[in-house]
């Protein structure tokens, strides 16, 4: 069943028990991409909308209202009031902090009001209050949804789970526009123009042409309106495996027209930053006047889901050393294997975020401590030889470092950007020995390549994923065929990892979805549940 767009917007509506109301025609020509709510605290969201530019006029204000979750008809709004206002200069869009606004650990409705029409309805929620422990968090965990590899059902089968909040874990848009550099175009009907004329972004213009692409999905409109949202920024946000160049106080992109020229990336990044900041509901105060990338935004932050969680979302990309073996063929990213992978001045975080994380790990309460990382923390080898040198693997000194200075058992590294999914127990070396520190789970793609249609596209034989298991005995397990999503479940007595696969070739909301794997870490060790 294939719905259109004005019945998916209904379905999302009437599972949050709104009604259809509001996904009329003037709703959608009004707020075309819809609503979205992100970082929740205790006492605020932040509310994200973007007004058509057609019906802007200069002086009309936008507005905001937001109720408590039993009150759908608006009868009595918690609190209205002008958001901020969406003009040419940030593309339309509204991005309103309600910190200090709400109470904690409570669901709430919100919407928007332009000219009297209303965009559609959202559903949020604030976190616990810092001495509460819930009995139950649910956590949403995506990542890596290329919007030209496939199609979006997953989103409408997230946007029906009950969470309490979704992590992504970076790649929420691709750089590209069906790059032929990497692979063909299975879905003609997913491709689209990007400003410049180019395949892949290098301008402002073209980073919010594919923010507004991707927000035009109905089904990630269902997601993003059906819960608050937690976003972690990764490479595709700029460009595909890009690092910080520190000799050249500049980016560096190995596989975009701009390398080698420094002052031309580093423009690149400021303009991907804004276009991010304009287009993802989160609490970053940012310095739109700045000339250098690291003084426009900080992105790592923390959250505190009373005291069950405290989940630390990092910055992987924009400190991280160059790739140890060079820039360029395998050494890159893949089977790469050279002295500097060990060495001990390489940094994925930098310094100061490096201090930041370990101070927090070190005095956070929480039963659980949530390390976010856009990249995979734990080895992922074939004997001596690094097959993700892009992740942890490329800086395994500085890994080793915080596993060192950490004490218990309680981390749990959520991770994505590999496009496959796993669960393997975290201990300093990795070497079967020592004290277990915690947990990694990685959220599959949910829509670009998972390693056996990659590398079958470019030819390669898929070892599978026994074999991929064989080599690294620290995971439980490794998925590398499926595409969709997880689901984190945390108690004070355990986590609870359901991965769920979802048939990306499927353009309707009830995609084929699949319970895949369901596993369990008590602090000690990793058991499927068959429960």
């Amino acid at each position: 069943m294939k719905l259109n767009r004005r019945e998916v917007l209904g379905l999302g509506a009437g599972l949050l028990g709104l009604g259809t109301a509001q996904s009329g025609p003037e709703t959608l020509a009004h707020f075309p991409l819809g609503v979205a709510s992100g970082d929740p605290s205790d006492s605020g969201v932040v509310l994200w909308t973007r007004l058509a530019p057609e019906v802007w006029q200069e002086g009309e204000g936008l507005e905001f209202e937001i109720t408590e979750a039993a009150d759908p008809a608006f009868a009595a709004p918690r609190f209205s009031g002008p958001a901020v206002q969406p003009r040419p200069e940030n593309d339309f869009t509204s991005v309103t902090d309600l910190s200090g606004l709400l109470e904690p650990g409570r669901a709430y409705l919100y919407r928007f009001r332009y000219r009297g029409v209303y965009s559609p309805v959202g559903r949020t929620r604030t976190l616990p209050a810092p001495g509460e422990t819930p009995a139950l968090l649910r956590i949403g965990l995506v990542t890596c949804q290329e919007f030209t590899s496939g199609y979006w059902g997953a989103f409408a089968h997230l946007a029906r789970e009950n969470l309490d909040a979704v992590l992504h874990l970076g790649d929420f848009i691709y750089e590209t526009s069906a790059d032929p550099r990497w692979r063909r175009l299975r879905f003609p009907d997913r491709s689209y123009r990007l400003p410049s004329g180019s395949y892949l972004a290098v301008n402002l213009a073209d980073y919010r042409a594919i923010y507004r692409a991707y927000r035009s999905d109905p089904f990630l409109q269902m997601a993003l309106a059906a819960h608050p949202w937690v976003f972690l920024w990764d490479d595709h946000e700029m460009a595909n495996d890009y690092y910080w160049d520190a000799a050249q106080d500049a980016p560096g992109a190995p596989d975009h027209p701009y390398r080698g020229q420094p002052e031309r990336l580093k423009r690149l990044k400021l303009e991907a930053q804004q276009a991010w900041l304009e287009y993802v509901p989160a609490r970053i105060t940012p310095d739109l006047t700045a000339a250098h990338p690291h003084a426009q935004m900080t992105q790592y932050r923390s959250f505190r889901f009373g005291g069950l969680l405290e989940l630390f979302a990092t910055d992987t990309r924009s400190y991280r050393s160059p790739h140890p073996c060079g820039e360029g063929g395998n050494g890159q990213r893949t089977l790469a294997s050279c002295a500097a992978l060990e060495a001990p001045d390489r940094s994925m975080l930098g310094e100061a975020q490096r201090h930041w994380l370990l101070e927090g790990l070190a005095s956070s309460p929480a039963r659980w401590r949530g390390l976010a990382s856009a990249v995979m923390f734990s080895p992922l080898r074939s004997g001596s030889i690094a097959i993700n040198a892009d992740g942890w693997d490329g800086y395994a000194a500085e890994r080793q470092y915080l596993l060192e200075q950490l004490v218990g058992d309680n981390l749990l590294v959520l991770s994505g950007d590999l496009h496959a999914a796993l669960a393997g127990l975290i201990r300093p070396g990795f070497n079967g020995r020592g004290p277990v520190r915690g947990a990694e789970f990685m959220a599959p793609g949910l829509s670009s390549p998972p390693p056996r249609e990659a590398l079958g596209r470019m030819g390669y034989p898929w070892p599978g994923n026994a074999l991929i298991e064989a080599f690294n005995r620290h995971l439980h397990f490794f998925e590398g065929e499926l595409n969709g999503y997880a689901v984190l479940e945390l108690t004070p007595e355990h986590a609870t990892y359901s991965l769920y696969s979802v048939d990306k070739t499927q353009n309707h909301a009830y995609a084929n979805r699949r319970l895949a794997r369901r596993v369990r870490f008590d602090g000690r060790g990793l058991r499927d549940v068959r429960e």
